[in-house]
């Protein structure tokens, strides 16, 4: 096992004045751990350890795993301090031995996925990665005593490891009490790979905090991106189907009924909600799916849509091929593709290109489609 994360979800939230944790404070449509979960990449991890108390396990964790499936998760026990917690799920990771760890406060559900590629990507060369905020106000103590900002650092998470080499310090370790993980290795006298963190990854500690959470999470906007590419049976009398509009032209050669399109469209919505292609969930090798309508593919991403609290802003579709002319039927496609995804035509673009006579599709063999669309969480 390459990689592995622990969630430390065990605080309680006091300093928030709060009767349930803060980390299970349901923010709009989920709460703050599933905010982080819905946002971080399935592919980065594979475990991600949940250190919980028993008390709230019972309680969310079946909604947890029913909800990000796509995520291996599992559960430790929390402890009465935040190393507590740390140290038992080190532990609990014994039997699956990853050789990358982060550690992770669930109350910080804003850090984003490049930030914690890059953690991983420092431990090819060293023993932890920890990231840093520079402080850039005047600061003072209470007794008006001058502290010059640039000695001032904002330590944050995820903080990241080699699995063996925070495990050894945690066990060897005698205080049950150090602030973070990293301040372990210190004591070792191991020494620490420091890197500038992100402003906007704050920990959720405070009133003020849960506002200016609230501020952004209420502005949640991801993108992306799908392409499809078909040859064109020369040889057959049926229709070409483009968004589920049949058109007087060669059709394409697929397992369904080769919509482009739709195809596009769907690993576009897929990949915005960071899920597989396509292809992983309507396989060509299934004869269930032998001449399907596509239109079933575009409703079931809709459908998941739907179920990640989500909704399209844009979606920009582009045909690349030298025939039919798409202009002329363009706003049937999006008419089309409104009334499936339940969205005005008003936010969606279906335009094309040719390629310049090169390659299958220049010479009239082929056509692809790509789709660019931008979500938001409702």
């Amino acid at each position: 096992m390459k990689n592995a994360l622990i969630l430390l979800a065990g605080g309680t939230g006091k300093r928030l004045n709060s009767k349930i944790p803060k980390q299970f404070l349901k923010i709009g449509n989920s709460n703050i751990i599933e905010y982080f979960l819905y946002n971080l990449d399935p592919k980065i991890f594979d475990i991600i350890v949940i250190a919980i108390d028993e008390k709230y396990k019972k309680k969310y964790s079946n909604s947890l795993k029913s909800k990000f499936h796509n995520h291996n998760i599992k559960f430790s026990k929390s402890g009465k301090t935040r190393q507590i917690s740390s140290k038992n799920s080190l532990v609990y990771l014994k039997k699956f031995n990853p050789k990358k760890i982060l550690i992770h406060d669930s109350a910080r559900p804003l850090v984003s996925n490049k930030m914690i590629k890059k953690t991983l990507k420092l431990l090819d060369t060293n023993d932890s990665a920890i990231p840093f905020i520079e402080s850039e106000d005047y600061i003072k103590t209470k007794n008006n005593y001058d502290l010059k900002n640039d000695r001032i650092f904002n330590i944050q998470t995820p903080q990241g490891f080699i699995y063996k080499k925070i495990l050894k310090a945690h066990i060897l370790n005698k205080d049950s009490n150090a602030r973070d993980d990293s301040s372990l290795l210190e004591k070792n006298k191991t020494k620490i790979k420091m890197f500038k963190g992100e402003k906007y990854n704050i920990k959720i500690t405070k009133k003020d905090d849960l506002i200016f959470f609230k501020k952004i999470q209420s502005k949640n906007f991801r993108h992306g991106i799908g392409y499809d590419i078909h040859k064109i049976d020369l040889t057959s009398k049926k229709k070409l189907i483009l968004c589920g509009l049949k058109v007087n032209h060669k059709p394409l050669i697929g397992h369904s009924d080769a919509d482009v399109g739709y195809h596009a469209i769907c690993d576009s919505i897929l990949g915005s909600l960071s899920l597989k292609d396509i292809g992983f969930y309507f396989s060509n090798k299934n004869p269930k799916w032998q001449n399907a309508n596509s239109k079933i593919f575009m409703e079931f991403c809709y459908k998941k849509l739907k179920e990640k609290k989500f909704k399209i802003v844009n979606l920009d579709i582009n045909f690349i091929c030298e025939s039919p002319n798409i202009n002329k039927i363009s706003y049937l496609m999006k008419n089309n593709i409104s009334k499936i995804l339940k969205i005005s035509t008003k936010i969606i673009s279906v335009k094309a290109t040719t390629n310049e006579k090169i390659g299958l599709i220049g010479s009239g063999k082929a056509i692809a489609a790509e789709a660019i669309v931008q979500i938001v969480n409702e």
